[in-house]
């Protein structure tokens, strides 16, 4: 059984449990890609430890937009970086978003969209959202074949690519995640129209990242 949940309800913790979290993920992206004096969508922010990690690396960016399905963790990211734009949105709804952005994150969020369908839905927005010839950048939790998670698994959700969905307990509460597998990122990026660039298992093996243009 798949559990709806009001993010609001952890946001206090979840962000707190954040604020020393350092991603060897996120370094790679910053160090490797070119992220100079570009706008950038980080959708589904957080508390904003992403902006965070671009500020301690001095890249200059001319725009960032905020977006996040949590008021209390936009507030909170907002108390943090107010010169910055927030906007309370569900990923599915991009279409409301009018700019274009040369880079697009999804920090640890694509993972939390419950339906294959969906998950076409939102990359085909984002990608009407992207500047022509830059990128998408994904963090997903590398969760299938994880000892920690297997106790979280839910059963019978494996998909034709051997994808497999879970319930995770954040604290007192459930929280749903996709476990992809590598085969069906491939597809959904295919579907898209995406250009891969990379995507693959992290060296530490906690996370995939993919990178899409």
């Amino acid at each position: 059984m798949i559990l709806q949940v009001d993010y609001n309800n952890f946001a206090k913790t979840f962000s707190k449990s954040r604020e020393n979290m350092k991603w060897e993920e996120i370094e790679y992206f910053l160090w490797n890609y070119d992220l100079e004096a570009k706008s950038v969508l980080d959708i589904w922010c957080g508390n904003g430890r992403f902006l965070s990690a671009i500020k301690e690396k001095n890249i200059n960016f001319w725009k960032y937009l905020w977006l996040d399905l949590s008021s209390w963790l936009l507030e909170e990211a907002s108390k943090l970086h107010p010169e910055n734009e927030f906007l309370n949105l569900n990923m599915l709804d991009l279409d409301k978003i009018e700019s274009k952005f040369d880079t697009i994150f999804f920090i640890a969020s694509f993972h939390h969209l419950q339906k294959l369908e969906d998950r076409i839905e939102v990359l085909k927005k984002a990608r009407n959202l992207l500047s022509e010839d830059w990128k998408i950048f994904f963090t997903n939790w590398n969760l299938i074949g994880q000892e920690k998670y297997k106790k979280s698994k839910i059963e019978n959700s494996q998909n034709e690519f051997l994808s497999l969905d879970f319930n995770i307990k954040i604290w007192e509460f459930d929280r749903y995640y996709h476990g992809f597998s590598l085969k069906e990122l491939d597809y959904l990026f295919k579907e898209a129209l995406f250009e891969l660039i990379e995507n693959r298992v992290f060296d530490s093996g906690r996370n995939i990242i993919s990178i899409v243009k």
